[in-house]
């Protein structure tokens, strides 16, 4: 049993840790992530378990994003500043747009979630509400990663 419990906690703190470095690191894919730690699960909670770790490694990171982009980051200039200009007034019109946009990009990937965090942030999305919208898409996105191929190996050997 204890061999158990230390593989255990090392496959989930692994998972955390490398969550929160894909957050971060774009190169990084965390799907990929996800996808071979999923292979080393021994039951259908550990799945859960590694699903709901790489949501919060997720956004444990991108919290970090979305603060750069409230204002650590230089002022755009140019070209780049109309057009964040331009997003703004749409955003402001409509104060749900930006948290469809973040759902849509946490969960699909479309537009990328590394640049939709950092204009949250610019854009001054509501911060809890930037993390429990993002954090909603993330579970959508890595479940789908985990129980997909789970699935599609059951349904094959059915």
């Amino acid at each position: 049993m204890e061999t158990w419990h230390s593989l255990n906690t090392g496959l989930f703190l692994t998972c955390f840790l490398l969550s929160i470095v894909s957050a971060l690191v774009p190169w990084v894919n965390g799907e990929a992530i996800m996808l071979s730690l999923a292979a080393l699960a021994r039951s259908p909670e550990d799945l859960v378990v590694l699903v709901l770790l790489a949501s919060t490694g997720q956004m444990a990171g991108k919290c970090g994003l979305y603060w750069a982009g409230r204002g650590s980051l230089p002022r755009w200039s140019g070209r780049i500043s109309a057009k964040l200009s331009s997003w703004r007034g749409r955003f402001e019109q409509s104060p749900s747009k930006p948290l469809v946009l973040v759902f849509i990009s946490s969960a699909v990937g479309i537009p990328p979630f590394y640049a939709i965090t950092i204009l949250a942030g610019t854009f001054r999305v509501p911060f809890g509400r930037f993390v429990g919208v993002g954090m909603c898409g993330r579970l959508v996105r890595f479940s789908f990663v985990a129980l997909v191929p789970q699935l599609a190996f059951r349904w094959i050997h059915f």
